[in-house]
């Protein structure tokens, strides 16, 4: 499963804080939701597009601890 395509999202009816997820368009043809977004760690959609979710989402933690300053 690797992604082709990413998007932001934007969900009906949600708080502030989750007003847009990654969707991820797989190889399977599949969509997968990956996670939220967070405006403190900006995260370009396409930075994920040849991983599979999971490197995505490692990525993604990856990012929002060097942001948190944690090694």
């Amino acid at each position: 499963m690797i992604i082709q395509s990413v998007e932001l999202v934007a969900l009906p009816d949600a708080p502030a804080y989750q007003e847009k997820i990654y969707r991820a368009h797989l190889d399977t043809g599949e969509d997968v939701d990956l996670f939220q977004q967070h405006w403190d760690v900006p995260l370009p959609p396409e930075s994920l597009v040849g991983l599979t979710p999971a490197e995505a989402r490692r990525k993604r933690a990856e990012k929002m601890l060097a942001a948190a300053g944690v090694h």
